[in-house]
Order: structure tokens, then C-alpha cells, then sequence
């Protein structure tokens, strides 16, 4: 079933953000957020994935990291991305909460990638599976470093970063041992 939580919640944000990319393009926003907030019917649109994705993301967690495999830092690392995911998601990018969705945006990252990077090298993986999430996942963190040298257009970063660290994670899942 965890499979289920983790396809199901990297599929529905993805194809949101996707969605308020291309239904906002001639906003020509720098970030995600930013293309959310163009209206208050995107900003809901938004809001509503981003909570039924921490929902599922914290079933998965649950299911998998904590009753499975007893890990339990990876599997708060995902209850802080949550909280501060539903944050970010509630508070705009814009005007006077800007810096606060900021901050729970990127600690929020910070916590989504430790608790998977600590999932890998904490669970024994059988091969092929862990080489191909250590594939998937790599570019995820260059990604996350690269958003700090060039800062002028995150979003693409960002429409790539989801998927491929889903997609690391289904191979953790599938190749724990």
C-alpha cells in the first residue's frame, strides 16, 4: 500500500505544478510558488495538493519507514517536511509572508532530501534498486545545490526535483530488504 501513498502523492503534486505552470505562463514567475499565487484559484488549487500530498507522504513514512523498518529519524525528517510543507502551502510567496514561506519551503526541502538520503544508506537495498535510486536521487541534490548558483528561473528545477526523488524513493521501497 505504500507504493499507493508515494506514486499517488508524487503524481498529484507533480501534474499541480505542471498545471499552474502552464495555466500561469505568461506570468512569467521565477518559482512555483510564485506561479501559485497568480490567483486565489491557483493558490487553492495548490494548497489543496500540496495537504492531501503530505497526507499521503506521512501515511508512506508511517507505513514504510517507521512500522516496517523501525527507522524512526527519517520518518520525522518526513513529519517536519510536512508541517512546513502545509505552511509554505497555506502562507503566500508573496508580499509580507514571503520570507516565511520561504524558510518553511526550504527547511522543508532540506527535511524531504535528508530523510530520503538517510532512508538509503540506512536500509539494506537489494541491486539493481539501490544503484538506480542513488541515480534517480543525485541529480535531486546537484539540482538543490545548482538552485543556489543560478537563481533566476527554480521552477524548472523544481517541476524536475519531485519526480526524481519519487522515483528514488519507489526504489528504496521496492529494493529494501
Amino acid at each position: 500500500m505504500e507504493y499507493v501513498y508515494l506514486l499517488t502523492a508524487g503524481l498529484l503534486v507533480s501534474v499541480t505544478h505542471i498545471y499552474l505552470v502552464w495555466r500561469y505562463r505568461k506570468a512569467n514567475k521565477r518559482t512555483l510558488s510564485e506561479y501559485a499565487v497568480v490567483s486565489k484559484n491557483g493558490h487553492l488549487i495548490y494548497f489543496i495538493a500540496h495537504v492531501l500530498c503530505d497526507v499521503l507522504i506521512l501515511l508512506y513514512a508511517y507505513s514504510f519507514l517507521y512500522v516496517q523498518h523501525s527507522l524512526s529519524l527519517p520518518f520525522y525528517l518526513f513529519v517536519v517536511f510536512a508541517v512546513l510543507d502545509f505552511i509554505q502551502a497555506i502562507v503566500p510567496s508573496t508580499g509580507k509572508t514571503e520570507k516565511v514561506h520561504l524558510v518553511a519551503a526550504y527547511v522543508s526541502w532540506v527535511c524531504y532530501l535528508a530523510a530520503g538520503l538517510i532512508a538509503l544508506l540506512s536500509l539494506q537495498i537489494a541491486e539493481p534498486y539501490g544503484m538506480i535510486a542513488t541515480a534517480m536521487i543525485a541529480p535531486v541534490i546537484a539540482l538543490f545545490v545548482y538552485m543556489h548558483i543560478d537563481r533566476t528561473k527554480l521552477y524548472p528545477y523544481q517541476l524536475i526535483m519531485v519526480p526524481l526523488y519519487v522515483v528514488s524513493m519507489l526504489f528504496i521501497t521496492i529494493g529494501a530488504q
